[in-house]
């Protein structure tokens, strides 16, 4: 009888840079805010495009960091394995190993767009892009 072997990788996600893209005030008025996000995947760089919907700065943070998770994840899948038609491992242990310092850069922005909301004014949009 065979013993039963669970593949697994680690991947090591790093966020380079998250840049706030499109119309912001046409997004915001869908309701939506737009950004570009560059990563670091066990050294291979994946840059994705995410939209979050609004809502407070805390939560947009939260879902954004859980979503660039998945997406990286997904995205490593398809530049390491199925492009070169291998299979994957069964199971990715997924780590943001910058998530604090990515929240503290990334909260800003979402503050702003915060402001934005319930302001009107351009000028509290101070920041579009942020590097670690």
């Amino acid at each position: 009888m065979g013993v039963n072997m669970v593949e697994t990788e680690e991947l090591l996600v790093k966020v380079l840079s998250v840049k706030r893209i499109g119309d912001v005030p046409s997004d915001i008025k869908d309701g939506y805010v737009y950004f570009d996000v560059s990563l670091d995947v066990n050294g291979r760089s994946i840059s994705i495009k995410k939209k979050i919907r609004l809502d407070k700065p805390d939560k947009m943070l939260n879902k954004f960091l859980s979503k660039i998770l998945m997406l990286a994840e997904e995205r490593y899948k398809e530049m390491k394995y199925f492009v070169a038609d291998k299979t994957p491992p069964n199971y990715f242990i997924t780590s943001l190993i910058n998530r604090k310092a990515a929240a503290e850069f990334l909260y800003i922005l979402f503050e702003e767009i915060d402001q934005f909301v319930k302001t009107g004014k351009f000028e509290v949009l101070a920041t579009d892009k942020v590097a670690l």
